[in-house]
């Protein structure tokens, strides 16, 4: 489902490039982002399903490969959610005091500071800090919750500031903002 669905809404955009601009850009790249995570990491999750555990017929190192995949579209797709946030807050809050103008380049440098953080991220486990493993019913994998290891402990309480309080605070006042001036 989430193959056809965004792979056709990324086929709506391929045949009319006019859409494409400044205000779509985060929204293409969160299709595609749900494209790359149904053909990449759920694929491995429903051969699991129907074996009853993941090391049945998947090895340990695509367990952690389909952990490391969706952890790094999934992060990356919280902060593109971020940018559109204030790419509204810009359009709706600050135009009477600006011309919220949004220049390609400065898209185009969120893009990447998104990829680059994510990619942060998503890699550090990888290299010792955190882990990826089975989670509990043992049919996926993602992020070791239960790591109570000094470094593993430092990671989680590092995304759950970098990947959830800040992008939710940042988002909810912007929000709240733009509510106050809508009204």
């Amino acid at each position: 489902m989430g193959i056809a669905l965004n792979g056709l809404t990324m086929g709506v955009f391929a045949r009319n490039p006019k859409m494409i601009n400044v205000n779509t850009f985060f929204l293409i790249a969160i299709i595609v982002n749900g494209f790359m995570i149904s053909a990449l990491a759920f694929i491995p999750v429903i051969i699991a399903e129907f074996s009853g555990h993941w090391l049945v017929h998947l090895s340990e190192a695509s367990c952690i490969s389909e952990a490391f995949i969706a952890y790094y579209f999934g992060i990356s797709s919280m902060f593109y959610h971020v940018c559109i946030t204030y790419i509204r807050y810009l359009g709706i809050v600050a135009v009477p005091v600006i011309i919220a103008h949004v220049e390609k380049w400065r898209v185009a440098l969120a893009f990447a500071v998104c990829q680059l953080i994510s990619l942060l991220l998503a890699v550090s486990p990888l290299l010792g800090l955190g882990s990826y493993g089975l989670e509990a019913h043992g049919t996926s994998c993602g992020l070791a919750w239960n790591d109570r290891s000094r470094t593993g402990l430092c990671y989680l309480m590092l995304i759950g500031i970098v990947c959830f309080v800040t992008p939710m605070t940042f988002m909810g006042v912007c929000y709240i903002r733009i509510i106050k001036t809508v009204r």
